[in-house]
């Protein structure tokens, strides 16, 4: 029986996602500048036009290739959108975890995603919407449940969960770009531990409920916000 028109059978993706393995490896060396059509195909091991017919212009290539990297990352961002700890503990964890992440050695690595993403999305804005869709916003977006999580339990200000996830990401992001795509341990070396350790303590001294700050009941701290308001309403 013939596929029915547009269907892509198994070994069609299996292809499309070695082929998409062997470019992001070879996109993320960052050794020599913004890469060609052909600088990828040949990465990948085919011709032009056989890359063309799996995924069209360069910037489809390229969209293509971060939509792969989410979905590789796709359960550790899952994983990064709750935590059952205490506030502060919680947001440390977070920060330190967000460090060792963008730092580790893999074939890809974190960090050179971020750079490479960032560097093909603002110099083409056609790639633009590709950086933020498939690699930014997930990374904010899985913080923002975590931040949301804390303010249901009354640790948390009721404030805007995705400009505070952002102001808690840029700093720790740019400084490990700082350190190590830009060479920057070398430069002027800084300790990206204790950096993520005062951001922490500083993001929940700003955000923290007077409730949650002095409230040594853990049961009490994780309780839904509006019970949290009512027991310091009647304390």
């Amino acid at each position: 029986m013939s596929r029915p028109k547009g269907h892509r059978d198994a070994a069609y993706e299996t292809k499309r996602r070695e082929l998409l393995r062997r470019m992001s490896v070879r996109m993320m060396r960052r050794d020599g500048g913004s890469l060609s059509l052909r600088d990828l195909s040949s990465a990948a091991g085919v011709a032009i036009p056989t890359l063309r017919h799996y995924f069209g212009a360069r910037h489809n290539v390229v969209d293509a290739i971060f939509e792969e990297c989410l979905r590789l990352g796709r359960q550790g961002l899952d994983a990064q959108k709750a935590s059952d700890k205490d506030f502060e503990t919680s947001i440390k964890d977070y920060l330190t975890a967000l460090v060792r992440a963008l730092n580790a050695a893999h074939e890809v690595r974190l960090g050179d995603l971020f750079a490479v993403s960032l560097a093909e999305g603002l110099l083409d804005p056609r790639v633009s919407g590709s950086t933020l869709r498939h690699i930014i916003d997930p990374t904010v977006d899985a913080l923002e449940a975590r931040l949301r999580v804390h303010m249901t339990r009354g640790e948390m200000v009721e404030t805007d969960a995705h400009a505070a996830a952002l102001m808690l990401i840029s700093p720790i992001l740019i400084a490990c770009l700082h350190q190590d795509q830009l060479n920057g341990s070398v430069i002027r070396p800084l300790d990206l531990t204790r950096l993520a350790d005062d951001l922490g303590s500083a993001f929940v001294r700003a955000y923290q409920t007077p409730t949650a700050e002095r409230g040594p009941d853990r049961a009490l701290r994780h309780a839904p916000a509006a019970a949290v308001r009512q027991a310091a309403t009647t304390a």
